[in-house]
């Protein structure tokens, strides 16, 4: 309980640098795909901008995203840049009424202007991947795993994904959430378990001496 009591405590102070990391991105100029691709971590939040074609044969759903308590798809697309083979996260979609079945996503084929916040994807080691390694597009996956994807695509990609911002009238909801649960629950966390802990230890103690004096009569 002391453990987890600690890990909440060091929980809560990577949110709290992740909020300092995001003020400092909001107050940076806009990045261009060059200079976040050389900054590498030290672009994660910030604003960057660049031209590309998206692939509008081969893109990926990411499965099983939660809006306003309705499930739908994240729909993840390959852009070819002067810098490399991208992936953009375009947004939320909703799943049709049928598991089935999937939603129908029209891809610009013409260049475009993009623009968007540069995040890293979170690799959760325990989601085993379903989708088959084939020529069968569009393919549904579990996370945003890029190694596994740069495999679908059998070519090598940047090493982040630039979540494109919102746009009025679009078909995709983009509400990104870099801190899900702020520092402050972390710390309520932390002293729940010290306390947890706190009273386990002199339960435990009181049984100590209550066995000892059983011993002693």
């Amino acid at each position: 309980m002391f453990a987890l009591g600690f890990w909440q405590l060091q929980r809560a102070d990577e949110k709290i640098q992740r909020l300092d990391g995001l003020q400092h991105a909001a107050q940076s100029s806009e990045l261009s795909l060059d200079q976040a691709s050389n900054l590498g971590v030290s672009a994660l939040d910030m604003s960057v901008s660049f031209k590309g074609t998206i692939d509008v044969q081969r893109y990926f759903l990411l499965d099983n995203r939660i809006q306003q308590g309705r499930v739908g798809y994240e729909v993840l697309a390959l852009v070819d840049t002067i810098q490399g083979k991208l992936v953009i996260n375009l947004g939320w979609l909703p799943a049709p009424a049928l598991r089935s079945e999937l939603p129908i996503i029209n891809l610009p084929a013409e260049p475009q202007d993009f623009r968007g916040m540069y995040a890293l994807p979170k690799h959760n080691s325990l989601i085993t991947e379903t989708a088959v390694f084939d020529q069968q597009w569009p393919k549904v996956l579990q996370q945003a795993d890029l190694t596994i994807m740069a495999k679908h695509y059998a070519e090598p990609l940047l090493p982040f994904v630039i979540l494109l911002d919102e746009e009025q009238d679009s078909a995709y909801i983009r509400k990104w959430q870099a801190v899900v649960m702020p520092p402050e629950k972390h710390l309520a966390y932390a002293i729940q378990w010290f306390l947890l802990g706190a009273a386990a230890l002199i339960i435990f103690i009181i049984a100590q001496r209550k066995k000892l004096k059983r011993e002693l009569e």
